[in-house]
């Protein structure tokens, strides 16, 4: 079984990329008795959701997607 440090790698990764089968099954038996990391995946995807669909081709937010982004940071 991987350790909660290979899990919330995997967790970060699948947001990006496919993973292998192997890493998939492994990732969703960890998260089966692991409540911290099931915790993590969510806040990844609160993250994840907050910063929009970021390509990897931006270098980085433009001054209006800053500022909305600090307006839904301050919000919650």
């Amino acid at each position: 079984m991987i350790d909660c440090k290979k899990a919330a790698h995997l967790i970060d990764r699948k947001d990006f990329e496919q993973l292998s089968t192997k890493e998939k099954l492994n990732l969703r038996i960890h998260n089966a008795m692991c409540g911290q990391c099931r915790g993590y995946k969510r806040f990844s995807h609160i993250l994840k959701s907050l910063f929009g669909e970021i390509t990897e081709h931006q270098e980085c937010l433009s001054c209006d997607e800053k500022e909305e982004l600090k307006k839904k940071l301050n919000s919650n």
